[in-house]
């Protein structure tokens, strides 16, 4: 739940809440940090963290133990889903950003003003393709003009190390869709 560790990012499109906070706004405390998390993240962020560790123990065995995998698997998807629809209500329209890269140290998102370097910034970031939702603090590490505002490159200052965990699993699943897809288009091509 300390600063981050840096993990490679990755370019993709999905939407994040940016609420900036004041300009001298300091770090909360962990124990404020982690009442300030929404019921729905912690939640979220539970049954990702029991799926991860349910699954991988069942794989090992071997045998029948396969379709039995397979169909926990499909289980935790419908309750992903129905969380992904949950933490839906979460996503406050009026702090809703345009990101445009991720991975489990950052993020950049297009934000239509500027914010200070070293600003805090909580962030609600939604990633559609895994019903990845993460709640966590950033601080703006830079900001460059782009044709539609601002882009804000924002490092993870408070995360709690099982989003940060989705978070890099997450970029990892993109990565390997980008590039099944590239393939698909390169053997379209030929």
């Amino acid at each position: 739940m300390t600063e981050s560790p840096q993990f490679f990012s990755i370019t993709h499109s999905f939407q994040v809440n940016a609420i900036p906070m004041g300009c001298d706004a300091q770090l909360p405390t962990q124990e404020q940090f982690e009442l300030s998390i929404p019921a729905p993240f912690k939640l979220a962020s539970q049954i990702s963290y029991i799926d991860s560790k349910t699954l991988a123990p069942i794989r090992k065995i071997g045998g029948i133990a396969v379709e039995l995998a397979e169909f926990l698997n499909l289980q935790a998807q419908k309750i992903d889903m129905m969380m992904g629809y949950i933490l839906t209500v979460q996503d406050d329209e009026k702090f809703r950003q345009r990101g445009v890269k991720f991975g489990g140290s950052s993020l950049s998102y297009i934000a239509p003003q500027a914010l200070n370097v070293d600003q805090l910034v909580t962030l609600k970031v939604f990633i559609k393709e895994n019903n990845c939702a993460v709640f966590c603090i950033g601080r703006v590490v830079n900001v460059s003009p782009h044709l539609d505002g601002f882009l804000i490159e924002v490092d993870y200052a408070m995360i709690n190390d099982e989003d940060q965990e989705h978070l890099v699993r997450a970029s990892l699943q993109v990565q390997t869709l980008q590039l099944k897809e590239r393939a698909q288009q390169r053997h379209e091509n030929n």
